[in-house]
């Protein structure tokens, strides 16, 4: 092959993956600004999808300054007032009451019930009368606290009982996230204690998301090679997950936070236990874990006595958002309806 075929090949492969890269970052733009294209999308294909979102789009409250502020104990919380918080698959406006929840006030007053966990629970992508605390409150016609927040862990969320009023408590609701592994971890091998940002580690973490906001083309592919050579900038909030443990092993690590996690007196409490997580086909075996260990005679009794909720059975992807991993109303209003009968 001479000189000039050599490079006049080199040139046409360079053209076509050029061509390549700027269709795919075409459909990557055009599928986050658009994500119901993404609805009638094999699964595996859609998950690729879900990825570049959750890395390169997607807005989280905690870190949205209008919506969250810090907390020297919790690293944050949200915002008392109210705010909106949007992301390209819906918009929500949040009512947050003087303990950084969203509820009410008059809800922190001697609540029946209160609810702990994560987005989930909190109501990521759905309106405050959505969010299944307050299914739960209609459906059982009990007076329902909604102390989910975002991201929060097994161990902040009992730090966080620590400050609301049980003096009327009958049942605490406790939604567990497979992410909740690197907390309930760190406060068994850290002697009930896990790392907290300071002040100035928040508001360096809330810049770095800011500034990941805006778009520009390539953003999408150039983003992709960096992840997949490891030459990006670590994501400051990515969970640094362990390795693997077993079911077992992840549900005791949870059982040890609810026995050990906070100073209130919950013997005479209900503790019902759901998991809420993309993954419902097949559904995890932690719920099952939880039940089995649970009954060990080492732990008190609200937690011997604890129910688990598999809400998995009741989900379908119909009730996800296409690109976002959390519930849309439908998913909120089953599990909602799933509690309540737990409760009776």
């Amino acid at each position: 092959m001479t000189r000039r075929r050599l490079l006049g090949t080199i040139a046409f492969l360079l053209f076509n993956l050029i061509v390549a890269v700027v269709v795919v970052e075409i459909v990557l733009a055009v599928v986050m600004a658009a994500p119901s294209m993404a609805g009638p999308m094999p699964r595996g294909v859609r998950l690729l999808f879900q990825q570049v979102y959750r890395h390169f789009k997607r807005s989280l409250i905690q870190f949205e300054p209008a919506c969250a502020q810090y907390d020297a104990e919790l690293t944050y919380i949200l915002k008392p007032g109210g705010c909106t918080f949007a992301n390209v698959e819906f918009s929500t406006e949040l009512r947050v009451n003087r303990a950084g929840l969203r509820d009410d006030d008059a809800a922190l007053e001697a609540p029946d019930v209160i609810v702990l966990g994560d987005s989930y629970a909190m109501g990521w992508g759905v309106q405050q009368d959505e969010t299944l605390p307050r299914v739960l409150a209609r459906a059982s016609g009990r007076k329902v606290l909604n102390a989910g927040i975002s991201s929060y862990g097994t161990v902040r969320e009992m730090k966080l009982l620590d400050r609301l009023d049980t003096s009327n408590l009958k049942v605490l609701v406790v939604q567990y996230h497979d992410s909740d592994i690197v907390e309930n971890l760190a406060f068994r091998d850290q002697g009930g204690r896990i790392p907290v940002l300071g002040a100035e580690e928040y508001k360096a973490t809330v810049d770095w998301y800011l500034a990941r906001q805006d778009y520009w083309p390539g953003k999408y592919m150039s983003g992709l090679f960096l992840k997949l050579t490891r030459l990006e900038t670590p994501d400051p909030n990515a969970p640094r997950m362990p390795a693997a443990l077993s079911s077992l092993e992840e549900a005791k690590l949870f059982l040890n936070v609810l026995a050990h996690g906070t100073r209130k007196p919950l013997d005479d409490i209900k503790v019902v236990v759901f998991e809420a997580s993309e993954q419902i086909r097949p559904p995890r075996s932690f719920l099952a874990n939880v039940a089995v260990a649970s009954r060990g005679d080492d732990y008190p009794a609200y937690i011997r006595g604890l129910r688990a909720v598999d809400v998995a059975p009741l989900l379908e992807e119909s009730d996800f958002y296409n690109l976002d991993d959390h519930f849309r109303a439908s998913g909120h209003a089953k599990v909602g309806q799933a509690l309540a009968e737990a409760l009776r």
